[in-house]
């Protein structure tokens, strides 16, 4: 099967193809071609903690438990989308594990990729920016998914004074991450189109 020009990428370079048959370079991400469906079965296929847990554990499902505890907490829709985009980057970019992307020349450069892509995502799917309660329950969620899945060997910095919430982890498989964070998307649009 031929593509037309209008199909394929304007020319070589480090483009991803997503599922859906786009074409994104998460250097340089063209707006038109990010897409909530390639979001959502990309985070379903990845799994927390650079994939040591015990069981595969998405951000796909992580990202639907962030903006469900944001709602619990008063959020407004706006908050609650927010929380459930926040790490839509990594449907295009990967992630890489705290230690790295914060401490070393690796993750500077990555986290330069990360902050310009994430830009894009907010512009295209117009994400209010900066709602600090995402980064609350992101961190109480963090602490409450290494209890569950990870080890508490040791102290992690970047949990200092989280405490865990209240709820009882079961991983989702791929496929139901991917339809769960699909639904909560198409619910949250609409909810949000209400409010236009």
């Amino acid at each position: 099967m031929t593509t037309s020009s209008d199909d394929a990428p304007p020319a070589a370079g480090p483009y991803l193809q997503t599922v859906s048959g786009r074409w994104v370079n998460p250097f340089d991400p063209d707006p038109a071609q990010l897409d909530a469906g390639d979001i959502a079965r990309a985070l379903a296929n990845q799994c927390r903690f650079g994939g040591h847990s015990r069981v595969f554990y998405s951000v796909a499902q992580h990202c639907v438990l962030v903006s469900r505890v944001v709602e619990e907490r008063g959020g407004d829709v706006e908050d609650v989308f927010a929380a459930l985009m926040h790490d839509a980057g990594e449907a295009y970019l990967g992630d890489m594990p705290h230690p790295l992307k914060h401490r070393s020349a690796l993750g500077a450069a990555f986290r330069e990729a990360e902050t310009r892509l994430e830009e894009t995502i907010r512009a295209r799917f117009a994400i209010k920016p900066n709602v600090p309660e995402v980064k609350r329950v992101d961190r109480a969620l963090l602490a409450t998914e290494r209890r569950a899945f990870s080890a508490e060997a040791w102290h992690w910095p970047e949990l200092e004074d989280v405490e865990p919430l209240e709820l009882e982890l079961t991983a989702w498989s791929p496929d139901r991450a991917a339809d769960e964070f699909a639904r909560r998307y198409a619910e949250l649009e609409a909810r949000r189109s209400r409010d236009i």
